[in-house]
């Protein structure tokens, strides 16, 4: 790729001071244009003379030419960046900085309308692009260059020590202009494949480590669940290289650059077993450690392993714990297990701390990791399990839930005396009053909670009086359900039990789920079908879709058949016993008795109640209609009818399980995006995924982002599946949001997680809360002193221990008795008097033209004190800072 050609800051002077460098027109009403490679640029702000200098808007010039730029309100400073080259002017300052040198403006840069403008030529070559003045049609033609590389120099090493992806080290040289990079992928390829690797297999290959670009050259090791180009594991004994791409942002859409191919390395490592299949149960119920009991699988290979420690972590911390933190861990908050046994359980003790130090307790979410440690006593070689699941441990004797609640229609009556209700006590029932049985009809149960359990009439529930053993309830003739209607035949119903607590309070009362749904039917012959399970099985987009499941009815002998009748959910709730045999032929599915539970798909023809076709995108339920073989005088006693079964929605089955519970905090300093982490609760089945990726969208265009536009997005950080637990990713200094804008101060974003499918749809989760980040300032010079030889004084300081985000440190003088009120602003805004020192001192004299921070000639005489400001780059850290003043002294005249 051609390499964009740098112009000095000599030149760039020269450039400035000559009449025929910048453009001008004798007739003023004439507007001036600017094109772009051919493409005429609009802005806010239009070209201005200035005597015969024009002046154009910055910003609009500089993004098009994919720079970025930042205007930094307190310094009054307009910074910015594009590759290597850093571009620093001051507002109303004839002094600029390009690449670390200073260059002298004749016209200085100033701001019109709220936009800052400065000389064409100046933007235009600071950036090393060619520009060209059309007198005749007072037009300006810059032209770009092609700057998209691939990354060099790709070195990968050995570590041996794991025997797998995390003993591979790669380092590599970036691309020198990262503007253009949306991402590099870092593919190992087997030596023996090295040689027919090229871009096409690089863009079709779903096997690397994807590295987020950050300025700097990278050297980093990869993970144990890295894989080669094959989509095989890494392993110790066979011999790779590494190639890295370049992926091209929306600059370079569609580009990608390979670099050539690392030496050849083979692994030598050899990892010592590890721990699987950890589980957490809750065990007893002391309310401290004692209820907890620890198993898990032992490792495959022991012989390299001393032992194993069993981990305790809160849940909200399992998704950052890894092998280093693990190491870290102190001896009094771990368990030991020895090695050897067949199937290693531990029940923890009274005095079991988790990870942190805290004692373990009731009510607390714990993940549990065990960790293999090595024989070497090297705590690299260490290995640490998968997490177990949460388990949460029950507070001693607070279970007053009742369980298992359990329906049936057990006489023909057609009230609420054909309905029994069963359930288990609850476990402690010294803290409970009664329990009350709530009928709920099935269309609202699935938005009943506690708060409408308390709310319900006592004529709308039945009391049950606790015995000490779990209970069987029939209702009465006179029960109602919670809405206050009788219970009867035909409908659907769920019912949850109240467990009332020995208190006056409604806080202490606890709702049951709710039992299976049942609708009451006439018994007299014929037997009713179990409430029947509804899925969605296919994918044609009709009745073939529909797999039906239900328990056959329990006596069969005077049974003819089943029919199964689809019903719109809308629909369900009314519909009954005579709504069902009404049903014509046409719009029901027979399925003929077998003697035992059917498991049924249903037909592309079959049709629901109403004779429409069943298809994709509506809501359906499904009824079983058991039909008698004998004719009756009493024409319900020849047939009986199930309860409703599930809702379904038929949609395509192809769509991978989305990522959820995204969401996003601020948890660093230093005003990047890389103080943003993103968490998320991976996808429930990883089996069909390729990946996720984590996109920043701006607030205000949240509400309308589509998956259709997560698809297209071409800036996103992308994140390796995990295998288990939840996901916690920072991003990463530079990151942009999905419409290539930087993450900076004052912005507002919502965080969105794309689930990339290995086939089929994507999915897009729901977005996070609003997250933004605060403007961060770099760290302060220290030790400011100054020494006075008679007319010279000689200013030293000490460079903050943390330099990131400082462009430059600046050495001024202040009257001391302007000192107490010098500011970081008043600071920020001294244009030329003070002194650059990239050494840590600088040195001022009386008669050669310095001047104090206000412009003023230095006095003999005259008490001074000095300070250091430290300059933001504007990049990583966008706010200056300003040191502590110095030593009061005096120059003198020789």
């Amino acid at each position: 790729m051609k390499k964009m050609q740098k112009v000095s800051a000599a030149l760039l002077a020269g450039a400035l001071l000559l009449p025929a460098a910048v453009p001008y027109s004798a007739d003023a009403a004439t507007p001036i244009k600017v094109y772009i490679d051919g493409v005429e640029l609009t802005t806010r702000q239009a070209p201005i003379m200035q005597g015969n200098r024009t002046l154009v808007p910055l910003r609009g010039i500089f993004e098009a030419l994919n720079a970025r730029v930042v205007w930094n309100q307190k310094a009054k400073t307009v910074s910015a960046y594009k590759g290597s080259d850093t571009v620093l002017l001051t507002i109303g300052s004839k002094s600029a900085t390009v690449n670390g040198s200073s260059v002298t403006l004749d016209v200085p840069a100033r701001v019109v309308n709220g936009s800052t403008v400065v000389p064409l030529r100046f933007i235009s070559e600071s950036l090393g692009q060619g520009v060209n003045w059309n007198a005749t049609t007072k037009t300006v033609n810059i032209t770009t260059t092609d700057e998209f590389e691939a990354p060099t120099s790709v070195t990968a090493r050995n570590l041996g020590q794991f025997g797998d992806g995390r003993d591979l080290q790669v380092s590599f040289v970036k691309t020198e202009d990262e503007s253009y990079v949306q991402q590099y992928r870092v593919f190992v390829v087997k030596s023996g494949s090295a040689s027919a690797f090229n871009v096409s297999r690089a863009v079709s290959s779903r096997n690397y480590t994807p590295v987020m670009p950050n300025g700097s050259n990278q050297t980093f090791s990869l993970t144990a669940q890295a894989k080669d180009t094959d989509g095989q594991a890494l392993r110790a004994g066979q011999p790779y290289q590494v190639f890295v791409a370049a992926v091209g942002n929306s600059y370079a859409a569609g580009k990608m650059e390979l670099s050539p191919s690392s030496a050849a390395v083979t692994l030598s490592g050899a990892a010592v077993g590890t721990a699987s299949s950890v589980k957490a149960t809750d065990t007893a119920d002391f309310g401290d450690g004692r209820d907890l009991t620890v198993s898990f699988a032992r490792a495959q290979d022991e012989s390299l392993l001393s032992g194993y420690r069993v981990m305790v972590v809160k849940t909200r911390d399992a998704s950052s714990f890894n092998l280093l933190t693990a190491n870290a861990v102190a001896a009094q908050n771990y368990t030991t297990v020895p090695k050897g046994s067949a199937t290693p359980s531990v029940t923890l003790t009274a005095q079991s701390r988790d990870t942190s130090g805290e004692l373990l307790r009731s009510g607390v979410p714990y993940t549990v990791f065990v960790l293999g440690t090595s024989s070497t006593n090297n705590a690299s070689n260490n290995t640490l399990s998968n997490a177990s699941a949460s388990v949460t441990l029950a507070a001693t004797g607070s279970d007053v839930s009742a369980a298992n609640v359990a329906v049936s229609d057990i006489a023909d009556y057609g009230d609420g005396r054909d309905l029994r209700v069963t359930f288990n006590r609850a476990t402690n029932e010294a803290l409970v009053s009664q329990y009350r049985v709530l009928v709920v009809k099935d269309s609202k149960a699935s938005s009943f909670n506690i708060n409408n359990a308390n709310a319900v009439s006592s004529a709308n529930y039945t009391a049950v009086n606790k015995t000490g053993a779990n209970l069987t309830q029939t209702l009465s003739s006179n029960a109602r359900d919670t809405d206050g209607d009788p219970i009867r035949n035909g409908v659907g119903y769920r019912v949850y039990v109240l467990t009332v607590g020995a208190g006056t309070s409604t806080s202490t009362n606890v709702l049951s789920a709710s039992s299976q749904p049942i609708t009451l039917a006439s018994n007299y012959s014929v037997g009713a079908a179990a409430t029947p399970v509804l899925s969605d099985a296919g994918d044609f987009g009709d009745g073939r879709d529909l797999l039906v499941t239900f328990g056959r009815a329990a006596d069969e002998s005077s049974l003819s058949e089943y029919r199964v009748l689809v019903v719109k959910s809308g629909s369900a709730p009314t519909f009954n016993l005579a709504s069902a045999i009404s049903v014509p032929a046409a719009n029901y599915a027979s399925i003929a008795k077998t003697g035992a539970s059917q498991s049924q798909f249903l037909y592309s023809s079959t049709r629901d109640v109403n004779g429409e076709p069943i298809r994709s995108g509506v809501s359906y339920r499904v009824f079983i209609l058991s039909v008698g073989s004998t004719n009756s005088s009493n024409t319900n006693a020849n047939y009986a009818l199930s309860g409703v079964s599930n809702a379904v929605t038929l949609s395509s089955n192809s769509a991978v399980s989305g990522a959820s519970n995204v969401a996003a905090s601020v948890s660093g300093t230093t005003g990047t995006a890389s103080d943003i982490e993103v968490s998320f609760t991976r996808s429930s089945n990883e089996d069909n995924v390729a990946e996720y990726r984590i996109l920043a969208v701006p607030a205000d265009r949240a509400g309308a982002y589509s998956l259709a536009d997560a698809n297209a997005a071409y800036y996103s950080t992308p994140v390796s599946k995990a295998g288990s637990g939840q996901i916690r990713q920072a991003l990463t200094n530079g990151s942009r949001d999905v419409f290539g804008g930087i993450i900076t101060t004052g912005g507002k974003y919502r965080i969105y997680v794309l689930t990339v499918a290995n086939s089929g749809s994507n999915t897009l989760s729901a977005p996070s809360a609003e997250v933004s980040l605060s403007e961060a300032a770099v760290q302060p010079a220290v030790g400011v002193g100054a020494t006075v030889n008679g007319s010279v004084a000689t200013v030293g300081f000490t460079r903050p221990s943390n330099t990131t985000g400082i462009l430059e440190y600046r050495v001024m003088l202040v009257p001391a008795s302007s000192a107490p009120n010098f500011t970081v602003a008043n600071a920020s805004s001294a244009s030329t008097a003070y002194s650059k020192a990239s050494t840590g001192t600088a040195s001022f004299s009386l008669n050669s033209g310095d001047t104090d921070a206000f412009g003023g000639a230095l006095q003999a005489g005259v008490s001074y004190r000095a300070f250091v400001l430290s300059i933001a780059d504007g990049r990583q850290i966008t706010a200056n800072a300003l040191s502590a003043a110095s030593n009061d002294f005096i120059l003198v005249n020789p």
